[in-house]
């Protein structure tokens, strides 16, 4: 329990509260991705993967440093994380739009109505692409893999008028795998010109697929990480003070984390589908690194059979068998 924690653990720190996340090869692989797509300047592109890999975290966490520091400019860019109501009227779905994009009058107590709300969008994004002083603009959608026929419609309304006024405006789409199928389905059904601006360009966001790319990770736990911000304590020097000092590092264990994942996951996933969420991965390791903080002896903690009761624990090898039948 929360509760149970030393006295001289902050409750507020980010592995407690879960606001953080660790960077990952996946993670590091769709940036530059989108990073490729922007020096193109594509009109649209979508990344798409199974639940719980780590896209949303990638999102929010990292996508807007790295892409400033790759080049080295601030980025006329907008995330936008769709809800699910989004297509209810068209108004509903230009209001998202704009409160994504920080406009400080979208959020009145009541919305604007289409006639205003779609116009107000356009000069929104022309804002922004002034204030970097480029007549281009990136729109991120997430969670797009629910993204209706008329809402893709009206994004192309949204890129025709800002073309019309010479911005050039790329949509970038992020949802699970069933956005993959909406290519074929938009060219099927009359829609390719949809499908050919939006779809055309398209990457899968993977899970973990090697130790190598696990013991990465774990340094993000060990090294690569930070709390209090400007503090150069990672994680595990933070909780296990006396074991980081050591020498001690969850690094070196990876695999055995490995080999655990493969060993939970469900008959025949193992080879057919040997990459692995995130999600579970970190649940496993805060849990290890929490016992450590409490004063577990090390080489328990860190034990195959430690590390296999935690990651079970994560539903683990449910979550497998549904998304590599999905």
């Amino acid at each position: 329990m929360l509760d149970t924690f030393p006295d001289r653990i902050d409750m507020q720190h980010c592995l407690i509260t879960r606001k953080y996340a660790i960077y990952t090869p996946p993670m590091h692989d769709m940036i530059a991705q989108i990073g490729d797509w922007i020096d193109q300047q594509r009109p649209g592109g979508y990344i798409y993967g199974a639940s719980r890999l780590g896209k949303s975290r990638c999102i929010q966490w990292h996508l807007k440093e790295v892409l400033e520091k790759r080049f080295n400019a601030r980025l006329p860019l907008i995330v936008w994380n769709r809800r699910a109501d989004s297509h209810k009227s068209e108004a509903s779905f230009w209001y998202q739009i704009l409160r994504a994009s920080n406009f400080e009058y979208s959020f009145s107590a009541k919305p604007p109505k289409r006639a205003e709300a779609a116009p107000m969008c356009v000069q929104r994004l022309i804002s922004i692409a002034k204030s970097t002083n480029q007549n281009y603009i990136i729109l991120l959608i997430d969670e797009a893999q629910d993204m209706t026929l008329i809402e893709w419609k009206w994004l192309v309304g949204l890129q025709n008028d800002l073309d019309y006024q010479g911005y050039m405006l790329s949509i970038f789409s992020v949802g699970s795998h069933q956005l993959n199928y909406r290519h074929d389905y938009m060219a099927s059904t009359g829609n390719a010109h949809i499908a050919a601006r939006f779809m055309a360009a398209h990457y899968p966001f993977h899970g973990l697929r090697s130790a190598e790319e696990l013991a990465y990770v774990l340094n993000g736990y060990d090294e690569d990480s930070e709390w209090p911000k400007k503090s150069g304590v990672s994680f595990l020097q933070y909780f296990a003070p006396d074991d980081y000092h050591s020498g001690r590092r969850l690094s070196h264990k990876a695999e055995d984390m490995w080999k655990a994942l493969i060993e939970l996951s469900p008959v025949g996933v193992s080879r057919k589908y040997q990459e692995f969420p995130m999600q579970h991965i970190s649940n496993a390791t805060e849990s290890i690194i929490f016992q450590l903080s409490r004063g577990k002896d090390w080489d328990k903690a860190i034990s195959y059979k430690n590390i296999l009761s935690e990651i079970s624990k994560t539903n683990f090898s449910d979550h497998m068998r549904i998304i590599s039948t999905g």
